[in-house]
């Protein structure tokens, strides 16, 4: 790197943060990748748990084929072209996305239909409809979120330090001087650029945005010893009526996921319902539970509701000529999801290459 070469800080290294290094990657610019914890991936990776001893991933996500950039990380032979919905009240089994699409938008927003602002139903409907069978390709993480897409995504970074955290960003007048991490301090060069890539409450310490309220996520996984199957022979299935709203099927496991979750300090209840319902799904009355693990986010999204997307960024801007955002929050009128991340991103480049 040339001694003049302008370097770009990004702070926060998930989906948004990585993503804003490879779009960089062909830029002359050196980027750096700021983590607090010590892996990289925000509320997406894969990790190594001791009490199970085997790779799991930190929740379900899932990739489908509309999302152009997240797709590209996904082999042929692993996606899924059929999925099932089966209605809990009665266990009737539709493959209908016209009548089931509240079942889609929830998954997309992490809340009910009704309350999804009409800007972003639109988003999706314009992403998803008519659903094609390109678009209907499904891919879900199978324990194998960070080597499949963090760490390819992180290969694009000049230099990325983990546990590092943000405490204080020094300004002089309308633009950003230097980086303050508790234990260093980086100063930035005249021509450096600053973006955030954090969490909307995080960001919020540092620039000035509308801090947003948060819809909550709940993913419980059973560990097996023998084979599960699903209705059909399908390897995920969406519920209808019922608490669960995706149950996936993997290799010794199988994951509920239970969208726009309110914790209501009864969460040791949630695992023994949840498991009557599988075991519904499935036509069985197993004679015991399986052990699980509980995975729950309080701050899975933003609320994705009328007001909150109002509240959200216009663009990547900051009152700072030399501080960008990025982040699904950040983007108004589309849906929290990785692709969305990847958006934004995108945008947050684009704008920070423009300013001069």
């Amino acid at each position: 790197m040339k001694e003049n070469t302008v370097t770009y800080h990004i702070i926060g290294g998930g989906i948004s943060g990585l993503a804003c290094a490879w779009f960089l990657k062909d830029k002359k610019a050196k980027t750096i990748v700021y983590e607090s914890k010590k892996m990289l991936g925000g509320r997406a990776y894969s990790y190594d748990d001791e009490k199970y001893n085997r790779r799991l991933d930190n929740a379900v996500h899932a990739i489908i084929g509309a999302n152009k950039f997240m797709s590209s990380f996904v082999n042929n032979e692993e996606w899924e072209y059929t999925k099932y919905f089966v209605d809990s009240d009665n266990y009737t089994i539709s493959t209908s996305l016209a009548e089931n699409k509240n079942i889609l938008y929830k998954a997309f927003c992490n809340m009910p239909f009704d309350n999804i602002a009409g800007r972003i139903k639109n988003t999706i409907l314009k992403l998803l409809f008519p659903y094609t069978k390109s678009k209907r390709k499904v891919w879900f993480s199978k324990q194998n979120l960070s080597q499949k897409i963090i760490n390819v995504l992180a290969s694009k970074s000049d230099d990325i330090k983990l546990g590092a955290s943000l405490k204080n960003i020094k300004y002089e007048g309308k633009k950003a001087v230097s980086l303050d991490f508790g234990d260093f301090e980086v100063k930035l060069k005249e021509k450096d650029k600053v973006i955030l890539a954090l969490d909307n409450h995080d960001c919020a310490k540092f620039v000035s945005v509308n801090t947003l309220e948060y819809s909550q996520i709940v993913n419980i996984t059973y560990f097996t010893s023998q084979t599960i199957f699903l209705p059909k022979g399908a390897s995920f299935v969406a519920q209808k009526n019922g608490l669960a709203d995706f149950v996936f099927v993997n290799d010794g496991t199988i994951t509920a996921v239970i969208s726009g979750y309110n914790y209501d300090n009864k969460m040791e209840n949630l695992p023994i319902k949840i498991w009557k319902e599988i075991d519904a799904l499935r036509g069985v009355d197993s004679a015991f539970m399986p052990e699980y693990k509980i995975s729950y986010y309080p701050k899975a999204t933003i609320k994705q509701d009328t007001i909150s997307n109002m509240l959200r960024p216009k663009n990547a801007k900051t009152e700072y000529s030399n501080v960008f955002i990025a982040g699904d929050w950040t983007m108004r009128d589309y849906p929290c999801c990785m692709e969305t991340a990847v958006k934004s991103a995108q945008r947050a480049v684009k704008t920070a290459l423009k300013t001069k």
